[in-house]
């Protein structure tokens, strides 16, 4: 794939185009917050709403990945307002494809390529965006063409040359980490946070439990009462993606997840989890289709060990200011010794996400999931499970280079058979869960140390159920460091 260089085919016109329009060079210097609530004002007219998008394209490049996504959700937010600005749409061009989003890149490169043909940076980074989806062609032939410019920036050149520089001075990264090779780029991020949990096990608080005998319902004495298990816990969290582009419009990528959870006053609630999982999708007329696969194993010392295995299907499509998405997706579920409990999932999903009304630079989505729950052998408690569940999830950019990502999600479980005879006449399960999680995260600039970030995580769970024995009650609060590269 290869190596996109937007920031510096960006400079290479950035000081031409700004004298065209008499601003001056401090305009590239303000807060971009408040110049995109600025350009999506109602009030303002033609020519100011001009500026403001001029002001915001010309703002300074980001000197690393976090401040960089965090500037490309604003020009995102801020494009319906400034869907007549070349520079705006060729630097909103630019960041997708640092991004290592060729595709995405390319519709807003060719849109401000056909309302100003000659805007240098938008014909550099649309030549990379080709060559990038295995079209070198065009990168070739503006490599010839600007040959003898003086005015061509080192970086540029090279990347416009690949072959005549020497492999033993890399390029920039692609994206947000590394390339290992042409064909690949890299991924990785790393979290360590340290924080406190008020219910590690998710126990039910309970001195004694109702059980059903032939004469009758008895309240029963626990032999030891259930109470929650609460203390200081230390996560980590470690991921490493593989991405490449192998024809037009197709991206495949692989990955693998590991985490871990340990708390040092109560060791029986640590746990550990590895995931893998590979995906290959298309584009096609605006759409795009996904297959996934993936596998989990999951384990700890108050939980047998057990393995997830999961395959999906998903379309995807941006329209109306959103993207959205439905999937169908399978999942087997397999413990280690107690094969009763085995079982296989099929799911439906369908989710989108939009800019927040008069907040451009902020997100909000939504999520909405089905799913049935068979058991692969009979006597499984409950029989089939029905779950459904529905989320929102608000994300944005706050002040000082602050975000802010906060959720909220209500799932509801019903059994299809009777728990236990034992408990409530054998009652059918009832579950309703409902979860509260608030991040706040925001980069640390430190010279050695670029996608660094201090990270505080807020969450709460409350479940209710008709049988006592399934109720419970968290709530944690961690904080700590997380690195992107």
């Amino acid at each position: 794939m290869a190596r996109p260089t937007s920031r510096w085919a960006r400079q290479f016109c950035l000081a031409g185009l700004a004298g065209a329009l008499g601003l001056p060079a401090q305009a590239a210097s303000v807060d971009l917050a408040a110049l995109q609530d600025a350009a999506v004002g109602a009030s303002w007219d033609t020519e100011k709403l001009y500026a403001a998008c001029t002001r915001l394209a010309l703002a300074p490049w980001p000197s690393h990945p976090v401040t960089r996504r965090a500037y490309l959700q604003r020009m995102d937010g801020a494009k319906a307002s400034c869907m007549a600005h070349p520079q705006f749409l060729a630097t909103l061009g630019a960041l997708w494809l640092e991004e290592g989003e060729p595709s995405q890149a390319l519709i807003w490169l060719e849109r401000a390529l056909l309302l100003d043909s000659g805007h240098l940076g938008a014909l550099a980074d649309h030549a990379l965006a080709l060559a990038a989806l295995g079209q070198p062609a065009a990168r070739d032939a503006l490599a010839l063409e600007w040959r003898d410019r003086a005015d061509v920036p080192t970086a540029l050149r090279e990347r416009l040359s690949p072959a005549l520089f020497s492999a033993s001075a890399p390029l920039p990264a692609v994206r947000l980490g590394g390339a290992p090779n042409g064909d690949w780029v890299s991924y990785r991020e790393l979290s360590v946070l340290g924080g406190y949990e008020s219910n590690l096990d998710q126990s039910p608080k309970l001195a004694e439990i109702t059980l059903t005998w032939l004469e009758g319902p008895q309240n029963t004495p626990l032999p030891k009462p259930l109470t929650p298990r609460r203390g200081a816990a230390l996560s980590t969290d470690f991921s490493w993606q593989l991405a490449s582009s192998p024809a037009t419009g197709r991206i495949v990528r692989v990955g693998v997840n590991m985490g871990t959870r340990v708390s040092p006053a109560e060791s029986d609630t640590n746990w550990r989890h590895v995931q893998l999982a590979a995906s290959v999708s298309q584009l096609w007329m605006g759409w795009r289709g996904q297959l996934d696969l993936g596998g989990a194993w999951v384990a700890g010392a108050l939980n047998e060990p057990y393995r997830i295995l999961r395959t999906g299907i998903s379309l995807e499509r941006a329209a109306l200011g959103c993207g959205f998405r439905v999937s169908l997706d399978g999942e087997g579920r397999t413990q280690s010794r107690t094969t009763i409990l085995d079982g296989r999932a099929v799911a439906i999903s369908a989710s989108s996400q939009c800019a927040l009304w008069g907040k451009r630079h902020w997100t909000w989505g939504l999520a909405l999931r089905t799913a049935m729950d068979r058991p692969v052998n009979e006597g499984r408690a409950g029989g089939a499970q029905h779950f459904s569940s529905a989320g929102l999830r608000l994300q944005g950019a706050l002040p000082a280079q602050a975000r802010l990502d906060a959720g909220v999600r209500i799932s509801r479980v019903r059994d299809r058979e009777g728990y236990s005879p034992l408990l409530d006449n054998n009652a059918r399960r009832k579950l309703s869960q409902s979860q509260f999680s608030l991040e706040l995260s925001k980069p640390l600039e430190l010279t050695n140390w670029t996608g660094l970030e201090a990270v505080v995580q807020l969450s709460a769970v409350h479940q209710n159920s008709n049988l006592s024995l399934f109720r419970f009650d968290s709530v944690s609060l961690y904080g700590g460091l997380r690195w992107a590269w």
